[in-house]
């Protein structure tokens, strides 16, 4: 008995609900998969894999061989040219392999206009875990979890223990990096850092803050592993222009770029 050419053909067959997940989880800043044992994994994938190839056969209309389907799948290649010529082989096998690659194709066509039909509408807004597309971090940032309707800026304030001390960094957010539902870092523009604990000349605790030092540069990146607490304040251009001023001068992710290139 072939056992690897019967593992091959396991896992082709097992391709579709794997394509299904792929395909509809492809994008920024995507969700963590299920947490599944590897038995679990296999044994919902194959259900899933019965009842997807059940349908497809029902509208096949032509011979399936499944002798042969059965010989490769217990591996028994030893003498199976002399039950099975090598034309009908030949033509067996670039069949399976097309009937797999339609059913890939067309599963994964599906799953992108689910998808698509998910990010037009209101159920990817985070709070149906189901259909949600996007790591937790993106709906914070997006504005989703404050239900923020739009904005224009998002100015971040970081509490960051560095080895000078507790800094607080404040900057507009550009860009994060995510490994799956943990935020990895962040980067801000326009980046300043002021001292979090202040004393006094008495050597007492001062409930200020130090005076803001810019940071020179473009970007700004801070490792999450490092920030002890964070706050954002969304903003729009439409807001008062001491507000503004009052401010770094650039901006910051845009809701609708960050749909677009999910």
């Amino acid at each position: 008995m072939n056992i690897a050419l019967s593992a091959v053909i396991i896992f082709i067959l097992l391709i579709p609900p794997i394509a299904f997940y792929i395909s509809y989880s492809f994008g920024n800043f995507p969700k963590a998969g299920p947490k599944f044992s590897f038995l679990d994994g296999v044994l919902a994938t194959a259900v899933v894999s019965l009842f997807v190839h059940a349908i497809a056969i029902y509208f096949i209309r032509g011979e399936i061989r499944f002798d042969i389907l059965l010989k490769l799948f217990g591996g028994e290649i030893k003498d199976i040219e002399n039950k099975v010529s090598n034309r009908t082989l030949s033509n067996s096998i670039k069949q399976f392999a097309f009937y797999n690659f339609i059913i890939v194709f067309v599963f994964a066509l599906f799953v992108r206009l689910v998808r698509f039909i998910v990010m037009k509408t209101d159920l990817n807004n985070g709070r149906n875990n189901l259909f949600r597309l996007n790591n937790r971090w993106w709906y914070l940032f997006n504005g989703f979890e404050s239900e923020i309707q739009s904005f224009d800026l998002l100015l971040i304030d970081a509490v960051v223990e560095t080895k000078d001390g507790t800094m607080i960094y404040s900057g507009f957010l550009v860009n994060y990096i995510c490994n799956g539902e943990d935020l990895d870092r962040i980067y801000l523009r326009d980046a300043v850092r002021k001292e979090f604990k202040v004393f006094d000349d008495n050597g007492r605790l001062s409930n200020q803050t130090g005076t803001p030092l810019t940071i020179p540069g473009e970007t700004f990146s801070i490792a999450y592993k490092n920030i002890i607490n964070l706050n954002l304040r969304f903003l729009e251009l439409s807001d008062d222009i001491a507000t503004i001023e009052e401010l770094p001068e650039s901006g910051i992710i845009d809701r609708n770029d960050a749909d677009n290139n999910s």
